[in-house]
């Protein structure tokens, strides 16, 4: 790390109580929520400059796609039970993510919308 960037990061720890590296890590996962392939790299680049390991990287960025994926969730069970209807089965009508697995449909459980 140079002399120049310490200052900046020092000042950053200061003022918000949080790391240079847990401040990336939110940015990196804000990239991932933002479809910011730039910022994506740019905040990885400097994750790897400050020794962060791919697997903490992977784990900021596997948690950015659960949250962004929540949404995906809802929308896509709101147009299951409003254009095809509770008996369809299945995203839309297609195969059930339990009978993709070789299970049986309904075998998701409770919380699966394709039974």
């Amino acid at each position: 790390m140079t002399t120049q960037t310490e200052p900046q990061a020092q000042t950053e720890t200061e003022a918000t109580g949080l790391s240079e590296t847990t401040l990336n890590l939110i940015a990196l996962g804000a990239a991932i929520g933002s479809n910011a392939e730039r910022a994506f790299r740019a905040h990885q680049s400097r994750l790897e400059e400050l020794g962060v390991s791919k697997d903490d990287m992977i784990e900021a960025v596997n948690m950015a796609l659960r949250v962004k994926g929540d949404p995906h969730s809802q929308i896509m069970a709101l147009a299951q039970t409003t254009l095809v209807g509770e008996s369809a089965g299945g995203c839309c009508g297609g195969s059930c993510a339990c009978e993709e697995a070789g299970g049986q449909k309904g075998d998701c459980g409770d919380d699966c919308d394709c039974k």
